[in-house]
C-alpha cells in the first residue's frame, strides 16, 4: 500500500495500512420512495454478510467499527445521503459503557434483539432520545419483552423470515395496538410474495434483497498506534492536560491526526477549515476526541510498532523549527504529508479528503525540502534544496525532531508498560 519515501536512516516501516468497510442497504416505503439506509458491519471489502450469529461475532466490535467508519472515514451524507441512517446498537452503547459518537437528527439507533430488558437499558434509551436520537427495535418476535420500550421508539422492525403465518398477523396487530405511533419495518423482503404480504399487513417501510442487496463502501486507511491512543485517552481524562500537549501527542500518529482533521472539517460543519491540531482538538472537543479513540480501539483498528510515531513526531517538530512563523500549521502539514505518502495519495487528494486548503507556499516548500533531504540521506547522497532551505538547517531540524521524538515515544512506551501491569 504505502509508497516508502526516505526515512533518514530509520528502519523501513511495517504495513500499517487497512481497508475500512461499511455496507448500506436501502429502506423504502410502499411506493418505492427511498427513506433511508441501514449501515451494516462488513469485515472485508468482499464479505457479503456480517458474520453475525457466529460463535466469534462481537456486537461491540461490529458497532464500534460502523460508528468509527461513518464518523471519521466517510461523512454521514456519503452513507445515508439526506435520508435516515439506521445503526445497530448493543447494550454497552445503550447504557453508556461505550460512546455513541454519531450526530443526532437523521440517525435511528436499532436496539438489538440480544439486549435484555432492565431499568439500566431503559434509562440509557431515555438519555439517547433526550440527545435527539430516534430508537428502533430490531427483529421483534412474538412476546418480545423489548416491546415495553415502544413508548420511546419511532420504529419497530420485524423479520418476515422469522415470523410467519398467523403469528405474524397477531404480532403486527399487537404492535399497532400497543404503539400506534411507530412505523413498522418489514425486513427480509426476499420475494414478490413477501412484499405483497407486508403491504397487505400494513407495514410502513420495507427492506430486503428483493429491493436491494447491501452495497459495500470501502476505502484505504491507516491503523492507529495503540500506545499513543492509550496515552491520549489517559491525558484526555486529566483536566490539567493542555490542548497543546494533546496536539503534540496526536501529531505522533498520522492516523489519529487525519481522523481529527476529518472529523472537524467534514463532520462538524465548521465555517472555516481547520488546519492545525490544536484548534482541531478545541473544536472537536475532548469528549468527542475521547470517543473517537475508544471506538477505534474497540474496533481493533490499531498497531503497536513504534517506528511510525517516531517518524511523525520527528517530522512535525522539524517542520515547526523550519517554519517558526506558523509552527502549528507547519507541524500539521508535515504529518498530513506523511499520511498522504503512506496511502499513496497526492497532497492535493489528501487536502480534499481532509477538507483543508493547500498549505501556504513556504509550508509546502518546507515539506518538499524535508522529503528531498530524507530521501537523499537514505541514499547517502548530497542534496540541493534551492534557496529557501539549506541542507544544514534541515539536518539540524530533523535531528532535533528525531531526538525529541525518541523522548516522547519513550514516555509513551513507559506509560503503556505501566498500564499493562
Amino acid at each position: 500500500m504505502a509508497r516508502r519515501t526516505g526515512y533518514g536512516g530509520l528502519t523501513r516501516l511495517p504495513d500499517i495500512g487497512l481497508t475500512v468497510c461499511v455496507a448500506r442497504q436501502r429502506i423504502q416505503d410502499a411506493s418505492g420512495r427511498l427513506v433511508g439506509h441501514e449501515a451494516l458491519f462488513r469485515p472485508s471489502r468482499t464479505a457479503e454478510v456480517s458474520g453475525e450469529g457466529g460463535a466469534d461475532f462481537d456486537d461491540d466490535l461490529a458497532t464500534a467499527t460502523v460508528i468509527s467508519v461513518v464518523t471519521t472515514e466517510f461523512a454521514l451524507d456519503e452513507i445515508g445521503g439526506q435520508d435516515l441512517l439506521f445503526v445497530n446498537l448493543p447494550r454497552s452503547f445503550v447504557v453508556g459503557e461505550l460512546p455513541v459518537s454519531l450526530t443526532p437528527g437523521k440517525v435511528v439507533l436499532e436496539l438489538l434483539e440480544r439486549v435484555p430488558v432492565d431499568d439500566e437499558v431503559r434509562a440509557g434509551l431515555e438519555r439517547l432520545v433526550a440527545r435527539g436520537f430516534t430508537i428502533a427495535l430490531d427483529d421483534v418476535l412474538p412476546g418480545d419483552p423489548r416491546l415495553t420500550y415502544t413508548d420511546l421508539c419511532g420504529y419497530v422492525k420485524i423479520d418476515l423470515s422469522a415470523v410467519t403465518g398467523p403469528a405474524l398477523t397477531r404480532l403486527v396487530e399487537q404492535v399497532r395496538e400497543r404503539a400506534p405511533h411507530v412505523q413498522l419495518v418489514a425486513e427480509h423482503i426476499e420475494t414478490p410474495a413477501d412484499r405483497d404480504l407486508a403491504v397487505g399487513l400494513g407495514f410502513d417501510l420495507f427492506q430486503g434483497y428483493l429491493l436491494s442487496r447491501p452495497a459495500v463502501m470501502a476505502r484505504e486507511s491507516l491503523a492507529h498506534h495503540n500506545p499513543t491512543a492509550s496515552t491520549l485517552l489517559h491525558k484526555l481524562s486529566v483536566p490539567s492536560s493542555s490542548t497543546r500537549s494533546l496536539a503534540r501527542l496526536a501529531s505522533a500518529d498520522p492516523a489519529i491526526a487525519a481522523r481529527l482533521l476529518r472529523s472537524v472539517n467534514n463532520v462538524t460543519g465548521v465555517r472555516l477549515p481547520v488546519t492545525d491540531l490544536v484548534r482541531a482538538i478545541a473544536l472537536v472537543g475532548r469528549q468527542r476526541f475521547h470517543s473517537i479513540l475508544v471506538l477505534d480501539m474497540v474496533a481493533e483498528l490499531g498497531h503497536d510498532d513504534d517506528e511510525l510515531p517516531l517518524l511523525a513526531v520527528a517530522r512535525s517538530r522539524a517542520a515547526q523549527l523550519l517554519c517558526p512563523d506558523d509552527p502549528l500549521l507547519a507541524a500539521t502539514a508535515a504529518v498530513v504529508r506523511l499520511w498522504s505518502q503512506l496511502l499513496d495519495l497526492t497532497p492535493e487528494q489528501a487536502d480534499r479528503w481532509l477538507g483543508v486548503p493547500p498549505p501556504p507556499v513556504r509550508v509546502r516548500a518546507m515539506c518538499d525540502a524535508l522529503d528531498a533531504y530524507l530521501e537523499a540521506a537514505d541514499r547517502g547522497e548530497p542534496v540541493d534544496l534551492g534557496d529557501d532551505f539549506s541542507p544544514l538547517a534541515v539536518s539540524v531540524a530533523w535531528l532535533t525532531g528525531l531526538r525529541e521524538g525518541r523522548e516522547l515515544i519513550g514516555q509513551v512506551a513507559l506509560k503503556g508498560r505501566r498500564t499493562r501491569r
